[in-house]
């Protein structure tokens, strides 16, 4: 793969994928355990979940916490530069409320991200 010659090709490399934006979403608001994200990634299967959480660690975005407990405890958590994601989907939310709810009347609510259960 080249390196991207554009900021926004850059960062689009490290969330690209199917799953990687849903990941980092539910991680937003707190840690998880695999199989939570699991239970609230619908269709995702184990294995992608896997994958897509080694690249996440990989480039940066998730950390992985063991505790050393029998038998073993894992957690994944947004690092630094995870978090620093907010302000993104806070915007996509944003253009979501106003593009797809006040245009087209689509009744979207969801009971279970933090960003829509807030208010700001």
């Amino acid at each position: 793969m080249s390196t991207p010659r554009c900021p926004i090709d850059a960062t689009l490399s490290l969330i690209s994928g199917k799953w990687k934006l849903s990941i980092i979403k539910e991680l937003l608001g707190r840690d998880a355990r695999f199989n939570e994200l699991c239970r609230n990634i619908p269709n995702i299967s184990a294995k992608v979940l896997a994958q897509q959480l080694r690249e996440l660690e990989k480039d940066g975005l998730v950390e992985r916490h063991v505790f050393p407990v029998v038998p073993p405890h894992v957690e994944y958590r947004l690092t630094d530069l995870g978090k620093s994601l907010l302000s993104v989907f806070k915007e996509i939310r944003r253009w979501g409320l106003f593009n797809l709810i006040n245009a087209e009347k689509i009744p979207l609510k969801c009971d279970l991200c933090i960003q829509c259960s807030s208010e700001d």
